[in-house]
């Protein structure tokens, strides 16, 4: 028997978090978390093109706040400036905002990593594109995704770009438009890959890597419609220099193909922006997500959360869902959180727990929740 089978997920109460719009900080996804060295949590929230990202500390989520705004040493925004002019693996150069996603904090050195999302059609600043061109907003959300990584030194106050870490196998345009006269040959129109990201970061309490847990999404522009929008992951060597390993795809079996431009097997269909915990008293993984249905945005991402488990990160268990106060329980984005002040922010040592959620640009709520006997 499973823990999903022999356990039900109850959800107990509702309260408000740091994360809020009234803190000049719009989130966008789950805010990624890490427990340093020395026993304090910390937290990035936020995006570049609205309000600002500001990093929080504390103990617990409790008595989590917020510190400071930070600052890149790098410009986002249009093509001609931003990323240091580091090209995307593909060739072309990068653009728009950065999403933090995932904080990892080196136990030896205290260097901060950040890994971030980044879309080709938001905040371009006139250079955005999606996969039927130039655009102001992208159309049915058909832009293309990167994950990147920077560094910082001081906490997280500022930040240095450092390289681009997670490339999907297709290449970040279509036959409709190839950004800056590109000699690169795009996907055909039709049913086009968006690319990897909408992810988030894994680092468990033991073991020799690092983990990404990321979509790709699938639409078809003649439709203008999802097709599917499924989860891979990625696994980096830990490292405790003060330097970030390359990720490595997972692909028919095994972790064997390169993080940028590698090919990629999905390990769960139809989940969006997954969130991966550890367990500790089922020696078990928990990935939470939103259910996708394949069509036409908005409807494609239901706003249902769906919890799944599985012993070693590649086999999943079917998907179960969670009541509160009586109706479905869900959001844009899902996270499963420890509530003390001792666990890595990657591990629930019992069964209770804390589920926060939010969507685009919302606050983020917190829900307690257990796990009960059936």
């Amino acid at each position: 028997m499973s823990l999903l089978t022999e356990r039900v997920i109850r959800i107990t109460g509702e309260s408000a978090t740091p994360f809020v719009n009234a803190s000049n900080v719009y989130p966008d996804g789950a805010a990624p978390m890490y427990r340093d060295a020395d026993g304090s949590l910390w937290a990035m929230c936020g995006h570049t093109h609205m309000g600002e990202i500001a990093m929080f500390r504390g103990r617990s989520l409790d008595d989590l706040k917020k510190a400071y705004p930070i600052r890149t040493l790098f410009a986002t925004g249009h093509a001609d400036t931003a990323f240091s002019g580091v090209l995307y693996p593909e060739g072309i150069r990068p653009r728009g905002s950065i999403w933090p996603f995932g904080l990892y904090i080196c136990p030896v050195t205290h260097r901060f990593f950040c890994l971030f999302h980044n879309e080709s059609g938001w905040n371009g600043q006139g250079s955005a594109y999606d996969a039927l061109g130039l655009c102001e907003t992208p159309a049915f959300d058909s832009d293309f995704r990167h994950v990147g990584l920077m560094h910082s030194d001081d906490e997280g106050r500022t930040w240095v770009f450092d390289r681009w870490v997670l490339t999907a196998d297709t290449v970040c345009c279509t036959r409709a438009f190839v950004p800056d006269l590109s000699p690169i040959r795009g996907q055909e129109m039709g049913r086009v890959s968006l690319g990897s990201g909408d992810f988030s970061f894994f680092a468990p309490p033991d073991g020799e890597y690092l983990y990404i847990l990321y979509n790709i999404i699938h639409v078809n522009t003649y439709r203008r419609a999802w097709e599917d929008c499924d989860v891979y992951i990625a696994r980096a060597r830990r490292r405790t220099d003060g330097t970030m390993a390359d990720f490595v795809k997972f692909y028919d079996g095994s972790f064997c193909e390169a993080g940028n431009l590698g090919r990629e097997t999905p390990v769960v269909r139809n989940a969006w922006h997954p969130h991966m915990t550890w367990f500790a008293r089922y020696q078990t993984y928990l990935m939470a997500a939103s259910q996708i249905r394949p069509g036409p945005l908005p409807g494609a991402v239901q706003d249902l959360m769906v919890v799944r488990e599985s012993p070693d990160m590649i086999h999943w268990s079917e998907p179960v869902t969670a009541l509160y106060q009586g109706q479905p329980f869900g959001n844009h984005y899902v996270a499963l959180f420890p509530q003390d002040d001792i666990s890595p922010a990657c591990a629930v040592p019992g069964d209770d727990f804390a589920i926060l959620t939010n969507h685009n640009g919302t606050d983020i709520r917190r829900h307690d929740a257990r796990l009960e006997p059936r």
